[in-house]
């Protein structure tokens, strides 16, 4: 469980609170940089200058032990293979893998502890919960390795932009660092161990961004890391007010990356914006080097791109992990969408360029009662819901919120209050939510679905002093 919703840290002081940040910080120095993680950047660093034949043949070493893994430790591989009448022999190269059939969240989501491998250590893996594209939690386990092969692979982008490791940031993410009924500042917490300034994203707001400006000025960093939706409104704050933050880099993830979005942040901050994209499930990695041009890793998976039907150029990202031995998925289908380039990056990688991602979209915001906007509601369901298959939140209202779900067969009452618990963490004790259960979601006429839906621009944008363009 995160610390953020802890009720020790909610109900702490500041400083405590400030001492946990700072605790957790070191133990994820600890943990995440350490002799492994510095072995792997050491190999990392090798591979990324590999030939094209080089970097297959990585592959299919590690591939083939993944195989044998999966076949020896893994319940639902064991008894796949056995169905299909195959063994780790029959796979000889990458190509091989399309004797297994493509697996979904759906798969997973009923079964996830017949895909944990059986001979881990539970005490030295990481549960977590992600909501994905249809805002229904999946569980999801991570191992040590895959966490720091994740945290090599970012540190290396990090290298190409030049940022140093002992260089202070400033982080913007969905962790809600300072609890939601907090109205006045510091809307921050220090991490020493990590030199890192953590920023809340649920407290921005025209009348807060000024002391954000302040502390951000006064800490002297010289990277932003954050989140596109909550990066994005904070540019747009602080252009609102007149305000101007010069960052050396700007580091983006876990949400499609819009290209106004980066046009905005990059005129404003006054640098590249650099992004990557990765999955809780550790199934892909997609990362953009100092030229701007995204690059598959292959060292981190095996990506298959799946063409869809009647879109040129136009790919669902499929993958197979080589590094999370916690829990292996082979041929796991993500959902998210990419575009090919068919130009050769100038930055000499043998990886290849991706045009685009085009999945997990967050582009609308949520309106709260004291003028905040929080775009972040996708976050909110990292927990065990288990009998919540999809959701979806609309408002229509200033500090209203709908949420549609679709339930399982054993949803109570007590789910429905971990629901309600875990929203109001977020967006504080006075927001008002209906929740309404139905039988499915609607799609879109181009069939995606869509997480969060606002009203107001068509009800009372204009009627209401509190919400106002900027």
């Amino acid at each position: 469980m995160s610390i953020f919703i802890t009720p020790f840290y909610i109900n702490s002081p500041v400083n405590i609170q400030e001492c946990m940040v700072s605790l957790r910080g070191l133990g994820f120095k600890l943990l995440r940089e350490g002799r492994l993680f510095r072995k792997i950047l050491f190999d990392l660093e090798k591979s990324q200058y590999c030939s094209d034949e080089e970097l297959r043949q990585l592959q299919r070493e590690k591939l083939g032990s993944m195989i044998n893994y999966a076949y020896q430790n893994s319940p639902y591989y064991k008894r796949l293979f056995g169905k299909l009448h195959l063994t780790p022999a029959d796979f000889k190269d990458i190509s091989d893998l399309k004797k297994l059939p493509f697996i979904s969240k759906k798969d997973v989501k009923g079964n996830s502890e017949d895909f944990l491998a059986v001979n881990v250590n539970r005490h030295f893996i990481r549960k977590v919960f992600t909501s994905g594209t249809t805002g229904s939690p999946l569980k999801v386990y991570r191992d040590l390795y895959s966490i720091n092969f994740e945290n090599a692979l970012l540190r290396r982008q990090y290298r190409w932009a030049g940022f140093c490791p002992d260089d202070r940031k400033v982080i913007l993410r969905s962790s809600p660092i300072v609890p939601s009924d907090i109205k006045r500042p510091p809307f921050w917490r220090k991490d020493l161990f990590q030199k890192s300034l953590f920023i809340s994203a649920y407290h921005l707001s025209k009348e807060n961004i000024e002391y954000y400006f302040n502390e951000i000025k006064k800490y002297k960093p010289v990277a932003l890391e954050t989140v596109p939706s909550a990066g994005y409104l904070m540019a747009r704050l602080l252009r609102f007010r007149g305000l101007k933050l010069d960052f050396k880099y700007v580091f983006t993830s876990s949400e499609v990356l819009m290209p106004h979005q980066k046009e905005f942040m990059q005129k404003e901050f006054g640098t590249q914006v650099l992004d990557h994209y990765g999955t809780a499930e550790r199934v892909s990695s997609i990362g953009m080097c100092e030229k701007g041009n995204y690059h598959i890793y292959p060292e981190d998976a095996v990506t298959e791109l799946v063409p869809l039907e009647g879109r040129k150029d136009t790919f669902e990202i499929a993958g197979t992990t080589l590094n999370n031995f916690a829990m292996p998925l082979l041929r796991y289908k993500t959902g998210d969408i990419v575009r090919l380039s068919s130009q050769r990056c100038s930055c000499s990688r043998n990886f290849q360029t991706i045009e685009s991602i085009d999945g997990r979209k967050t582009e609308e915001c949520f309106v709260t009662k004291d003028g905040r906007f929080v775009s972040l509601l996708s976050g909110m369901l990292s927990m065990d819901l288990k009998n919540v298959i999809e959701t979806q939140f609309i408002q229509e209202d200033i500090g209203k919120i709908k949420i549609k779900i679709v339930t399982g067969n054993g949803y109570s009452d007590f789910d429905e209050l971990k629901l309600r618990k875990s929203i109001k963490n977020f967006l504080g004790d006075d927001v008002n939510i209906q929740v309404e259960k139905v039988t499915s979601i609607p799609r879109t006429d181009g069939g995606k679905f869509k997480q969060f839906i606002s009203n107001l621009n068509a009800n009372i944008r204009e009627s209401n002093a509190n919400y106002r363009e900027f």
